[in-house]
């Protein structure tokens, strides 16, 4: 079988044929270590910025086992961590100490495995590097990233990690269920995060109070447009009162935030029994829109659709904005800005809405099914967990852990600040969301949503018929994919 497809940059892996013989395979798998099938695909993929004409057609190596067993000494190939890896000899105590530990306590399991720890970017760049790799069959043992775990196991390109999980369950029990929701698919599991992070809300206190307001952050909607309102309005205009990073082509900056208040009004960009299907002209959705028309006038000049999200948030630490979505880096970010005294706390909650947030500096891990050595693939996975890992993942990178015990001691730590304690309590308590994982187009799926928040913002017809019109869109290009 041979097939020839055009393939462009933003173009993500797609399986356009799999046997039948290695779907049932992947999803029927014996509970001892099996032998590879190879089996044939057809996948499409984005490696080049100009479109070319490649084969795409080739064997590759499925693992079957769904419950592997760790190997004896051998070779295991890691792709990324979500920190600088050069820390792990630069700063081994410091700000690397999370990576080691983790290293040591896999060999301490392992002993003798070769660990070869290499870096191979972040978001576009890491899938784009991994989609390669699939195509080309050489993707490691472990993968890691924040998001498209669902689209990697849909492909049976991850080996499920559940056989283990029931064999200590205390590892689920102790996972925060948001920091690795975007790894489950079909009912299954296909990793777990190490290290992550969630949004909040952030105040200057400097400019509220300069404003006559209460120096905390709003407890709901009506009042953080009220104070925005207000604090624009007796600084004539030169303070804003609220940060709105607006959409900008296929990046997803401000769709993570925006996602937030939906997910407060119970909606979520993708259907809720389909996470590659858009949602977007969901009515329960709409008064998020209503509300980013209403705030808009009070946000600060010329920054909505400005490309660099440095430049929007940190508007907040220099006295030029009074409030804004943040996630828990901001805390850091804050004082080596300058603003001492920045106050957090819950995203404001809508009228008739519930508390909610998004994982957001999530870092999952992942085995390939591919993986030559998939035990020790799996344990790297599962030593994520392991305490010695997680109840130092702050103090060495300045990142929330993902475990609740991790969590509660961070809570409970007097050396740890106020505001980064309120984070991992949203962390461990807020229901949290995920980004959709759109497995055909999402980077056309990503710009559709997108000018939809453009024509929020610059026009004023109705948000159903701009919800309606963004749907159509959405769904047309998907039968173009089909």
């Amino acid at each position: 079988m041979s097939a020839k497809n055009n393939m462009s940059r933003r173009r993500f892996l797609q399986v356009a044929a799999l046997g039948a013989g290695g779907a049932a395979l992947a999803a029927c798998a014996p509970a001892a270590p099996a032998q590879p099938q190879v089996v044939e695909v057809t996948r499409e993929v984005q490696v080049t910025t100009e479109p070319q004409q490649v084969e795409v057609t080739r064997q590759v190596e499925i693992q079957v086992t769904s419950a592997p067993a760790p190997e004896g000494p051998g070779t295991i190939t890691v792709w990324g961590s979500g920190l600088d890896l050069t820390m792990l000899e630069k700063d081994p105590t410091g700000k690397g100490a999370a990576l080691v530990a983790h290293k040591n306590a896999f060999l301490a399991k392992n002993p003798g495995t070769n660990v070869i720890w290499e870096d191979h970017g972040w978001d576009e760049a890491l899938r784009q590097n991994v989609v390669t790799a699939l195509l080309a069959g050489t993707q490691p043992d472990v993968i890691v990233g924040e998001n498209f775990f669902q689209q990697y196991a849909s492909l049976g390109a991850l080996l499920p990690i559940d056989d283990q999980l029931k064999t200590n369950a205390s590892i689920l029990e102790n996972s925060i269920i948001g920091t690795h929701k975007a790894a489950i698919f079909d009912g299954k599991h296909y990793g777990l995060s190490w290290i992550s992070g969630c949004f909040g809300f952030e105040a200057n206190v400097n400019v509220l109070k300069d404003a006559g307001l209460p120096e905390e952050v709003p407890a709901t909607w009506e009042d953080m447009l009220l104070a925005a309102q207000t604090v624009s309005e007796k600084s004539k205009g030169e303070i804003g009162g609220y940060s709105l990073q607006g959409p900008l082509g296929f990046s997803v900056g401000g769709m993570f935030r925006l996602a937030v208040y939906m997910q407060q009004l119970g909606t979520q960009l993708n259907k809720a029994d389909n996470p590659f299907m858009p949602n977007f002209d969901d009515p329960t959705g709409f008064p998020a829109w209503e509300f980013v028309r209403k705030i808009l006038p009070y946000t600060p000049k010329g920054l909505v659709f400005e490309a660099d999200e440095g430049k929007v948030y940190s508007q907040l630490f220099a006295g030029k904005s009074a409030m804004q979505m943040a996630g828990s880096w901001h805390v850091g970010w804050a004082k080596d800005s300058g603003l001492q005294n920045a106050v957090y706390g819950p995203v404001p909650v809508p009228s008739g809405g519930k508390p909610a947030s998004y994982v957001v500096g999530n870092v999952i891990y992942g085995a390939m099914s591919a993986s030559k050595v998939p035990g020790l693939a799996v344990d790297w996975v599962i030593t994520s967990q392991d305490a010695t890992v997680q109840d130092i993942v702050f103090k060495s990178a300045g990142r929330l852990p993902s475990t609740k015990k991790s969590i509660e001691l961070l809570t409970k730590d007097d050396s740890v600040d106020n505001a980064t304690k309120q984070f991992g309590a949203l962390l461990r308590d807020s229901d949290l969301g995920i980004l959709p994982q759109w497995n055909k187009e999402p980077s056309k799926l990503n710009t559709i949503w997108n000018d939809l928040f453009t024509a929020v913002l610059t026009t004023d017809t109705p948000v159903p018929a701009l919800a309606d019109e963004a749907q159509k869109k959405a769904m047309a290009v998907l039968e173009a994919a089909a």
